[in-house]
């Protein structure tokens, strides 16, 4: 039985709690309104589970392979984010604009899948820490769709926000979900200030980016239960219409018979 390394239980702690909120949201989705917000945010979830899994795999196993350095670069530096932004724009926005980014995160979802199962890979640095970088050494294709995706991702959940917190405060309305919004927008940036330090830092074989990961889904998941928190207003408005349907509902009266 192999053991695992003390760092793993990063990566795999990251891999177990990404992965009980994807099935928490795909399950939610199937069983109620399919709201599409809770597809594409369990599906960013997913691809949160299956980067960390990667290095869980790496880890444990016999290192990185070709085919594992492409799964990681594809779910967990490409693609997450991008579905964390449609996600974003389902909750928030008409579902026509909402579709139109659904489909273009579709196109960039099936030209990554392509470049990242066609560039050549660097085999003398997949027996690296980091061997998911052999990826992108020899072709700048991987780093300029993660670059194309984690921007314009990071812009939707983050402008989602703003723009949310700008027009519910005004209408003084849906508290929750701004709120949610607001935490997503922030799990997302924990994320990525995590990448970032562990980048800057050079510590060892990324690990500890799985803490940021780890810490910013459960902060991305308790916006999300923000989001489906019923709305104070809203329930003390349908309380009151339906006294009010109530009180003015005629009684029934008895008509003597006739004689």
């Amino acid at each position: 039985m192999p053991v695992i390394p003390v760092l793993t239980i990063l990566p795999l702690s990251a891999t177990v709690i990404a992965g009980a909120f994807a099935i928490v949201l795909l399950n939610r989705y199937l069983a109620t309104r399919r709201r599409p917000h809770e597809l594409m945010w369990g599906i960013a979830f997913l691809l949160f589970a299956l980067g960390a899994g990667c290095q869980v795999f790496a880890d444990i196993g016999n290192g990185w392979t070709p085919t594992l350095a492409r799964i990681y670069y594809l779910s967990g530096a490409i693609l997450n984010v991008g579905f964390l932004g449609v996600g974003t724009l389902y909750l928030l926005f008409t579902r026509r604009i909402a579709n139109i980014g659904f489909a273009a995160m579709v196109f960039l979802s099936v030209v990554s899948i392509y470049v990242l199962f066609t560039v050549p890979v660097d085999a003398s640095r997949l027996g690296e820490e980091a061997g998911w970088r052999a990826v992108a050494t020899l072709s700048p294709a991987p780093r300029w769709l993660a670059a194309i995706s984690n921007t314009l991702g990071t812009i939707l959940v983050a402008g989602g926000a703003i723009w949310s917190g700008v027009v519910f405060w005004r209408k003084r309305i849906m508290k929750g979900r701004m709120i949610g919004v607001f935490l997503l927008a922030l799990g997302t940036l924990v994320v990525a200030l995590g990448g970032t330090v562990t980048g800057l830092t050079g510590l060892r074989n990324h690990d500890y980016l799985y803490i940021s990961m780890a810490v910013g889904a459960v902060i991305m998941f308790s916006g999300y239960l923000q989001t489906i928190r019923p709305d104070p207003s809203v329930v003390h408005s349908a309380k009151l219409t339906a006294e009010n349907a109530k009180l003015v509902q005629p009684t029934q009266q008895t008509v003597p018979p006739s004689r």
